[in-house]
């Protein structure tokens, strides 16, 4: 009896996760720009204040916001998997300017390769991205947002063209 309420308790509860209720973001490209050896920082504006989605203040109820690109075949976002060869980091908020409907956001990204397990990361190389991007127009993104007690968010997918990618890893290193 004791196993059959159990079993019923953890059907019902697997359904707890509440839905966020905010519509998928449109991101929109802007710029990527390298700010360091291993640091790419990719500028983008969204219809929907992805660090807000709950009203109640910038990153209030979060567990994280992250920006998750793909730079391989793999463009599986969803939380429990992991991406072989990506590009990910924390989403930061602009100043949004005055008038606009758009939000402005920015994420330092590491471009890693992920073992399956996820037990495991390395930066790749410059020849190594170079490699891997030299057929490719573009790379798809996605904002993930996670909180607790709500399902995950997912944003439309953005396109970030891989010139511009192209032009910052093999932008020459400079020391200052």
């Amino acid at each position: 009896m004791f196993r059959l309420f159990l079993c019923v308790a953890l059907a019902v509860c697997s359904g707890c996760a509440k839905d966020h209720l905010q519509p998928p973001a449109n991101l929109r490209y802007v710029s990527v720009d390298r700010s360091s050896v291993l640091l790419y920082v990719i500028k983008y504006q969204s219809d929907v204040d992805v660090l807000d989605l709950f009203g109640r203040g910038e990153r209030q109820g979060m567990a994280s916001g992250t920006l998750r690109c793909a730079l391989a075949d793999d463009h599986d976002f969803s939380v429990g998997k992991a991406i072989q060869f990506s590009a990910v980091g924390l989403v930061d908020s602009e100043k949004r300017e005055n008038g606009s409907s758009e939000y402005s956001f920015s994420t330092s990204t590491f471009i890693t390769e992920t073992s399956s397990d996820r037990s495991s990361e390395r930066d790749l190389s410059t020849t190594e991205l170079n490699h891997l991007l030299a057929n490719k127009q573009q790379i798809p993104c996605k904002v993930v947002v996670t909180a607790y007690g709500y399902k995950p968010y997912y944003s439309n997918t953005m396109n970030v063209p891989v010139a511009d990618l192209l032009r910052e890893i093999n932008k020459p290193i400079t020391t200052d």
